[in-house]
């Protein structure tokens, strides 16, 4: 098991075929764990709510103001 980290970068895909940037949103760990039983992780505007598996598999709970992506969103943690 890999150890929790507390801090999160997301990378939210751009619409598929568009040269859209893409966006990107920083997450801590909140007390608690999701439904797939991994540590929970909100944006500081609590309009991102994410479970963030140890590998950095990430299944989105909320999201406030953005469509829910059709492809993966890609976590990379913050030391």
């Amino acid at each position: 098991m890999a150890p929790d980290t507390a801090r999160w970068t997301l990378t939210f895909p751009g619409d598929p075929g568009a040269h859209r940037k893409q966006d990107t949103v920083i997450v801590e760990r909140q007390a608690g764990y999701g439904p797939n039983g991994h540590p929970v992780h909100e944006d500081a505007d609590r309009t991102v709510r994410v479970e963030i598996e140890d590998g950095g598999l990430v299944h989105v709970l909320d999201l406030v103001g953005r469509p829910v992506p059709d492809t993966a969103v890609h976590a990379q943690p913050l030391r």
